[in-house]
């Protein structure tokens, strides 16, 4: 109930200003404006009541009668399309653009609004039908392609996405590059696992010449080299990661590894563990080096890094687990009995724990996407051990429903 009335506020406000506006009078000599706010009074009454068909009456009929609640009646469906009574939200924005006495400004936003209805309905095919309406209406463009956009990322269709945030770009000032990047990396994606590699290389470097610091596109372009026996290469396009975005360094450090392996080049990939450990300074690079100096039998730089990561500031669960396992296997750990139990619990409890978190949602995963299920961003998802204190959600847009604003 009180969220509704917080909902209802925005209507509250807006039926105060109509009536404030009229003071002229109708024939039967009362005053417009009262009778604007009685109807209002009476359909809210309603509404409170979750009487919804009998309010819709109430607000369908006042815009027969009046032109001018337009701008109210667009906030009641957006209101309902809130509440989840998307085919009541239909109906309003529907009959106002079937009004006859918009004008083409307001018969515009009722359009945008009835598509972003059937957007929350999945009814994809009429929500592009309205959208594509007001492109060629000439009206809110920019918000149209926005929402063309969203409907071809859930349909997956990246090329007509390609086409929509091109065509935004002529509509609106925020740079669309990043997006586009990783649309030619979702085709070089697919194009790489139906054995196109090189369709799925092309659309990399595609990625690439619209965002030079695109770190998925220099991953793909480096598992493409090793797929094709060029290990060199390979490590050449995860080394740009390092300078593009160190947060994806954990995606690259076990493909680094067995590209070194190819070429049995032991040396150059201690000197690349050492060089991202001093670049990047997190737990997982930590790890990776302790575990390659362990399997060599290294003895004394490992007990060198040991010793700087356990008395350092920042020690994480991963690096205490690797450091317990390294004692125990070689016999240093004191209680051999207790220092398995406690690799057990920490192995248990690192099991269960997410691995990757998006910087903008909060949502968490063992799983790395590059577009976030829950805010649907793109790279907001990034290793744990970077990611910083969940940010407040600003956007209103309800779940499941695209955001123009994630872009």
């Amino acid at each position: 109930m009180w969220q509704l009335l917080w909902l209802l506020l925005p209507v509250a406000a807006a039926s105060g200003w109509m009536a404030a506006r009229r003071t002229c009078r109708n024939e039967s000599g009362q005053e417009r404006g009262a009778v604007f706010s009685a109807d209002y009074i009476k359909g809210l009454n309603y509404l409170l009541n979750e009487q919804s068909d009998r309010a819709l009456e109430v607000f369908l009929e006042m815009v027969n009668v009046d032109p001018e609640t337009v701008e109210t009646h667009l906030i009641l469906g957006s209101l309902f399309r809130r509440r989840g009574e998307v085919d009541r939200a239909i109906r309003i924005h529907q009959h106002l653009v079937d009004h006859h006495r918009l004008v083409p400004a307001q018969r515009a936003n009722a359009i945008l609004e009835l598509g972003r209805d059937y957007m929350k309905a999945g009814v994809l095919d009429k929500a592009e039908q309205l959208f594509s309406e007001l492109i060629q209406l000439g009206y809110l463009q920019a918000e149209a392609y926005q929402w063309l956009r969203g409907i071809y990322e859930r349909e997956r269709d990246w090329a007509q996405a390609i086409w929509a945030s091109e065509r935004l770009c002529e509509f609106s000032s925020e740079p669309q590059n990043q997006r586009i990047a990783h649309y030619h990396c979702e085709l070089g994606e697919a194009a790489r696992a139906r054995g196109d590699r090189q369709e799925a290389a092309h659309r990399a470097r595609k990625a690439l010449s619209f965002d030079h610091d695109c770190t998925r596109a220099s991953i793909l372009l480096g598992d493409l080299a090793r797929e094709e026996g060029q290990p060199r290469l390979a490590i050449e396009h995860y080394e740009r990661v390092l300078r593009q975005d160190a947060a994806f360094i954990p995606l690259i450090l076990p493909r680094a590894g067995e590209a070194f392996q190819a070429l049995r080049d032991t040396d150059g990939h201690e000197a690349f563990l050492r060089s991202v450990r001093r670049h990047d300074g997190t737990v997982c690079s930590a790890v990776a080096l302790a575990r390659f100096l362990n399997e060599r039998d290294r003895r004394q730089p490992l007990e060198e890094l040991l010793g700087e990561e356990i008395q350092g500031e920042r020690i994480g669960l991963g690096l205490v687990l690797e450091y317990l396992r390294i004692k125990l296997g070689r016999g240093e750990a004191g209680e051999a009995g207790v220092t398995g139990v406690a690799i057990r619990a920490l192995e248990r409890h690192l099991e269960e724990r997410p691995l990757y978190g998006c910087v903008r949602c909060g949502f968490q995963s063992r799983s790395h996407f590059w577009h976030c299920p829950g805010c649907h961003g793109w790279s907001t998802v990034r290793p744990l051990d970077r990611v910083p204190e969940r940010r407040p959600e600003t956007s209103l847009t309800p779940p499941g429903e695209p955001d123009p604003s994630h872009r």
